[in-house]
């Protein structure tokens, strides 16, 4: 009996013969094929047949039809494993190698991918290989991302928003310049600022929240979906509930159906939340002049959103909150996020 080891991920592979010359012989071309990556060669040689399973972009298609539905994070994954498909696609199941994976972490970083966003990416795959070899039994895969170093996380940011910082933004998110009508900020951006300082949620769970999830009565809005998969109901404070009644009021809404803001995706409010930061930067420094004060260094200076979701968390610590509490308010599942 001849027998191959498993080089790169490959099952071991047997088989029986009369002579050790037509072992010897089958032993060598099985190498040759898999040094070729010919995996067509590979199941005529061993008859294996399809147990090796297909490629790469099989198993992404699979896993976004099987599984996907059923987890939390979907809107988050999808595009990672489009990216994944893209990138390491065409490889069959066996021939996915660690230098494969490593060469495509180098191409994302050197393109400009954020290193959070590269570790996201081979989060995903690791699950993608790891649920195929334990939850579909593909044969010839082995999770080689395992094997492969992650980008090293930047110190996380912990930008906090001061209280003058704050009310110029909501200044400037319901100012139009009157020699500019044409510029108004976008219908909503206020409440959305107010509510994310106020309530530390998501923009995600911001943006998707519905009319008929809010209640004004005991001043709370529930989330069916979040980002890890959980429900929670998060307590208004009386600042929110007004963004929310006022926003109500002026959409003249009369039924509990639709969303509370019209944006559809989180990209979609990057453009008018710089927009604001800007302005208000602006209108700052154009009262400082007036004023004659010295501006504040670094006023507003590298604000993103979800430093209001930072911002909002630090507050409800401020307040006396335990993690336990704290946790139950804003949906963090890492004790590490929380304590900084």
């Amino acid at each position: 009996m001849a027998r191959h080891g498993p080089p790169q991920g490959f099952p071991t592979y047997s088989r029986t013969f009369e002579r050790q010359r037509d072992a010897q012989a089958w032993a060598t071309d099985v190498e040759a094929a898999i040094g070729r990556r010919d995996l067509a060669e590979v199941r005529r040689l061993t008859a294996t047949g399809d147990k090796l399973g297909g490629s790469i972009a099989d198993l992404v298609d699979k896993y976004v039809i099987d599984v996907l539905p059923s987890r939390g994070q979907a809107k988050s994954e999808k595009p990672r494993l489009a990216r994944i498909k893209d990138a390491l696609g065409k490889l069959t199941v066996p021939m996915l190698t660690a230098q494969d994976v490593a060469k495509w972490r180098d191409a994302r970083l050197k393109e400009g991918a954020s290193v959070g966003t590269v570790r996201h990416d081979l989060n995903t795959l690791s699950k993608l290989l790891g649920h195929a070899v334990s939850e579909w039994g593909v044969e010839g895969l082995r999770n080689v991302v395992r094997d492969v170093k992650k980008p090293v996380t930047a110190k996380g940011r912990d930008r906090r928003i001061a209280e003058l910082e704050l009310e110029y933004l909501l200044h400037a998110s319901t100012y139009t310049p009157p020699d500019r009508p044409d510029e108004a900020p976008a219908r909503g951006l206020s409440s959305l600022i107010t509510l994310a300082v106020e309530s530390s949620m998501r923009l995600g769970e911001l943006i998707g929240l519905d009319w008929k999830h809010v209640d004004f009565k005991n001043r709370t809005a529930h989330l069916p979906k979040t980002k890890n998969g959980e429900a929670r109901t998060v307590a208004l404070s009386s600042k929110a509930a007004a963004a929310l009644q006022a926003l109500r009021n002026g959409k003249k809404v009369q039924t509990l159906d639709g969303k509370v803001f019209d944006w559809t995706r989180s990209d979609s409010v990057s453009h008018p939340f710089r927009r604001c930061v800007k302005r208000a930067i602006a209108l700052y420094k154009a009262d400082c002049v007036e004023g004659n004060m010295r501006p504040l260094a670094g006023f507003l200076a590298d604000v993103r959103f979800h430093d209001l979701r930072h911002e909002a968390t630090s507050r409800l610590f401020e307040k006396g909150l335990n993690p336990m509490e704290v946790a139950s308010m804003t949906g963090h599942k890492s004790m590490q996020m929380l304590k900084r």
